[in-house]
């Protein structure tokens, strides 16, 4: 049974996962290599220094999340009020980096669908 509360919650639940759908967008390799050619995009990289020496998209800033200095660094390195595109490995740990940047205030940001492992799949 629904009572007032419940349906309270249920709708604070659905207004900030639309707020989170809204900031944060999945592309898909094609769609995220055709927004990135332009040189003056934010690339952040937030896999580790081994995964990042080990291959990378051209032009990525290298800011590991798994660091205690993650916030740190992005804020540094990141400017909030600019679109951010961001990927990892396979795609977990950039949505982790994404709801932390989102919550420090970035306005716009794109996380590579797959990450790093879709992206060198489609570009042998």
């Amino acid at each position: 049974m629904c009572n007032k509360s419940n349906g309270y919650w249920y709708l604070i639940g659905l207004t900030l996962l639309y707020k989170i759908i809204d900031m944060i967008k999945l592309l898909t390799v094609p769609e995220f290599k055709a927004q990135i050619k332009n040189n003056d995009v934010q690339l952040l990289d937030v896999r580790t220094e081994m995964e990042y020496a080990l291959g990378k998209i051209d032009g990525s800033t290298l800011i590991n999340v798994q660091s205690s200095d993650f916030m740190d660094q992005a804020k540094k390195y990141i400017n909030f009020q600019k679109p951010i595109y961001i990927y990892c490995r396979s795609g977990a740990r950039s949505h982790m980096a994404a709801k932390i940047l989102e919550n420090m205030g970035a306005k716009e940001i794109f996380d590579l669908q797959g990450g790093f492992l879709s992206w060198a799949q489609n570009n042998k």
